[in-house]
């Protein structure tokens, strides 16, 4: 018996639906990240979605340098969040928006200037992530040293200790992986203004031949998880907040 729209779409799609789709999952909290609750608040979102239409998920625990690359060699099926950029879309399709990164600039409260944007970091030393795609304007400016960790938490750790000036990223991010890390020992500062905006995409590797499909039941998915209430559920369980405040 047939209870809900999305379980009337597994039919067409089950003969794909026996393979288990790869996620690739990171450190990027509370988004994505192996050890969280669901894997992450994105993770769970596809994974509940994915299972109303039929599909098998399993979550493997990568290194963002490694999630693009298993990505476009068709390793791993789905990025639980990603940003867009033109390379990226030659090996990925990307789906439905799933959340909004604030970039902001992050500096310690006893930081001698005031970090609001990128005129204010000249001849400072700023911590951002490898491979990921920042805004090109920051990424060709010259008025600041880039120092380059592997994630954000190595960018935190070394703010903390005063080894850079300032840190880019994620607002709710940074927030929330400062809290788990200092448990409040710690005081940054989040820039009032942004450098950008960014749209968090579902990203499906366009070496999977059903990528059109598995996008087409996602979305289906979604919409009904709005819904019926499960994704603000979902919000709530994972304590996504948007906040603008400075602390």
């Amino acid at each position: 018996m047939i209870s809900s729209p999305s379980q009337a779409l597994a039919g067409s799609s089950s003969s794909q639906a026996n393979t288990p789709l790869i996620i690739g999952v990171s450190d990027w909290a509370p988004y994505s990240g192996y050890d969280l609750p669901g894997h992450g608040f994105l993770t769970e979102v596809i994974q509940v979605a994915m299972k109303r239409v039929g599909y098998k998920t399993i979550a493997q625990k990568t290194p963002w340098s490694r999630v693009i690359k298993g990505t476009s060699r068709g390793d791993i099926d789905i990025i639980p969040g990603i940003w867009y950029s033109d390379e990226r879309a030659k090996t990925i399709l990307y789906g439905t928006v799933l959340a909004t990164a604030r970039l902001v600039l992050i500096s310690r409260v006893d930081h001698p200037a005031k970090i609001e944007n990128i005129e204010d970091l000249d001849d400072l030393t700023v911590g951002i992530i490898q491979d990921y795609a920042y805004p090109s304007f920051f990424l060709e400016a010259t008025n600041f040293t880039k120092d380059y960790s592997r994630n954000l938490v190595f960018n935190l750790k070394k703010l903390a200790k005063g080894r850079i000036d300032a840190a880019l990223g994620d607002e709710l991010v940074a927030r929330y992986t400062t809290d788990k890390l200092f448990s409040g020992k710690v005081k940054f500062r989040y820039s009032e203004s942004s450098l950008d905006s960014k749209s968090v995409f579902l990203g499906i590797s366009l070496k999977n031949p059903n990528h059109d499909r598995i996008l087409g039941d996602f979305e289906n998915a979604l919409a009904e998880m709005k819904a019926d209430g499960t994704y603000q559920k979902l919000l709530e369980k994972h304590g996504i907040v948007e906040t603008r405040k400075s602390s």
